[in-house]
């Protein structure tokens, strides 16, 4: 009869444990980068990210593309390229950043200058 209670009491408790909830400490690190601004054509809306970590020129972290007439966000191919703080919160493009990316299944290049509108946000 012992033997049965401790098997019984073996199994409630691999049981009980099976549904135990388990506690995740929640991870409160961002992302290195930041959002310095962005850029536009006429097709194509650019936004800029960088690590703001280090003394300048930054390398570009990532450019998000978004097609003008939708909003949609375009798959990234590869991009390059550094910013130059201006000033308080605007960048410029240090000479290019070159960015490659889809449009549908046509992939596109396009070299990008000049200052970055808009500015920093946390």
């Amino acid at each position: 009869m012992r033997k049965r209670a401790l098997y019984l009491l073996i199994i409630v408790v691999v049981a009980m444990s099976s549904f135990c909830t388990f506690v995740v400490k929640a991870n409160s690190d961002k992302f290195p980068f930041t959002e310095i601004g962005y850029q536009k054509d006429e097709s194509y809306y650019y936004t800029f990210y960088a690590d703001l970590s280090k003394d300048g020129p930054n390398a570009i972290a990532y450019i998000q593309v978004q097609r003008n007439t939708t909003g949609e966000i375009l798959k990234l191919d590869n991009f390059n390229g550094k910013v130059l703080h201006l000033k308080a919160t605007q960048f410029t493009i240090k000479d290019k950043a070159t960015v490659s990316f889809f449009d549908g299944s046509k992939l596109i290049s396009k070299d990008l200058k000049g200052a970055i509108e808009g500015g920093v946000k946390p």
